[in-house]
C-alpha cells in the first residue's frame, strides 16, 4: 500500500494529533483539581481550602504519570479508576513519544495511517470519557463537602462571565 500522504489526508492527520494533545491537557488539569478537592474534602494530603491556591499551582507542574501516582492508594478514586489511568498513560506515551517510530511509514503506508489515525482517535475518546468520570466523582465529593450544586453552577457562570470580559 505505497500511496502516498495527500496534502489534505495529512491536515486530518496533524488536526487528531493536536485534538489528542488537547484532550490529554484537560485530562491533566481535571485531575489536578479532583486530587486538590478530593484532599480538602477527605481531610488528606495536606491540602485544605486555606492553601489550595497555593498548592494548586505546586501541583499544576506535575506530569500524568505523577498524577496518577498522587492519586493511586487515595481514597479519592478507587483502584478500577486508576488502572483506567495506567492505560491511558501507557497509550499517551505511544503517541507522545514512540508513534513517529513505529508508524515511520505513515507517509507512504494507508495501514500504517490507519493505525495511527485509529490510535489516536480511541485516546482522544478515552480523554473525553475520562474527564466525565473525574467530572461525576467531583459532583460526588462536592455535595458530600455539603456545598450545593447550585452553588457550584453560579460561581462557574461568574467565572466565565469574567472570563468574557477579560478578553
Amino acid at each position: 500500500m505505497g500511496r502516498e500522504i495527500a496534502p489534505q489526508e495529512l491536515s486530518y492527520f496533524y488536526q487528531k494529533t493536536g485534538e489528542a494533545i488537547w484532550h490529554l491537557q484537560h485530562v491533566e488539569d481535571f485531575l489536578i483539581k479532583l486530587f486538590i478537592v478530593g484532599s480538602i474534602h477527605l481531610k488528606i494530603n495536606g491540602i485544605s481550602a486555606q492553601n489550595a491556591e497555593a498548592k494548586l499551582s505546586k501541583y499544576n507542574k506535575k506530569t500524568l504519570g505523577q498524577l496518577i501516582g498522587l492519586l493511586d492508594g487515595s481514597e479519592i478514586v478507587t483502584n478500577e479508576f486508576i488502572g483506567k489511568l495506567k492505560a491511558y498513560n501507557d497509550i499517551r506515551k505511544w503517541i507522545v513519544h514512540n508513534s513517529m517510530r513505529e508508524t515511520e511509514n505513515c507517509l507512504y503506508s494507508q495501514e500504517d495511517r490507519d493505525f495511527f489515525i485509529t490510535r489516536t482517535t480511541t485516546f482522544t475518546d478515552l480523554s473525553i470519557e475520562i474527564q466525565r468520570d473525574i467530572e461525576v466523582r467531583l459532583w460526588e465529593l462536592t455535595v458530600a463537602g455539603g456545598i450545593s450544586l447550585d452553588e457550584v453552577k453560579a460561581r462557574a457562570t461568574a467565572t466565565i462571565e469574567a472570563w468574557k470580559k477579560a478578553t
